[in-house]
């Protein structure tokens, strides 16, 4: 059966998800904040997405897909309905690390990186057309190489930013230092050291933390 506690809107991660969505636009737009950061749009851009493909892939996940699971099995691969369904919740499980790599380059180079959309969708093309020959442990290494990739990409931007284009930190920089960190964290020991698909709590936990770090920094701020 489905936990329902780990499923957003259920989960105790989507009110601190949306929290930090909140908070973002308040001091983006200078409604809270002593001055108005306007460079803080890109992090306060990536949490929205990030709490709108958390709970669409929830509703997903929920109500459609472990469902289906549960009537046809571990091994058998999903048809129909179910199988556009599992479409949609990769594709919005892929793009995550590249809206990370998109904000990291608009907020550490002054980069609008629209083209990450196209890298976007191969990526999530392709994951789609090798279901289901591409079974769970193999897709979950693909999908953590393409997040490892984008994460060196965000990581050379911040380099980049501090050592060769010299660009003076703002709010933003700390804010998105921050989501890099925590998240790089989740994907180090979950992803490459342990099995998404078994150590999913320990990632809520890792991700709780992250989201209450961000939160305690906005709000100093």
């Amino acid at each position: 059966m489905v936990d329902r506690r780990s499923v957003a809107p259920l989960s105790p991660l989507t009110p601190l998800l949306a929290a930090c969505v909140v908070a973002a636009w308040a001091i983006t737009r200078g409604w809270w904040a002593r001055v108005r950061w306007p460079f803080y749009r890109p992090v306060a851009l990536l949490l929205t997405w990030t709490l709108a493909t958390w709970l669409a892939r929830g509703a997903l996940q929920a109500w459609v897909l472990s469902p289906v699971r549960e009537a046809i099995g571990e091994e058998a691969p999903y048809e129909g309905v179910a199988r556009l369904a599992y479409f949609a919740e990769v594709a919005l499980r892929v793009s995550w690390p590249f809206a990370v790599l998109a904000a990291s380059l608009a907020v550490y180079m002054r980069r609008r990186p629209w083209w990450l959309a196209l890298a976007w969708v191969a990526a999530a093309t392709a994951l789609c057309w090798a279901y289901p020959e591409l079974r769970r442990r193999p897709q979950a290494l693909v999908e953590a190489g393409v997040t490892t990739a984008c994460w060196a990409a965000s990581a050379w931007a911040m380099w980049r930013s501090y050592r060769v284009e010299d660009i003076d930190p703002v709010a933003s920089h700390g804010g998105m230092t921050w989501i890099l960190g925590s998240q790089l964290s989740v994907a180090l020991v979950v992803q490459w050291f342990g099995n998404p698909y078994v150590d999913w709590p320990l990632a809520r936990i890792m991700q709780g933390a992250g989201y209450v770090g961000l939160l305690c920094y906005q709000a100093w701020k």
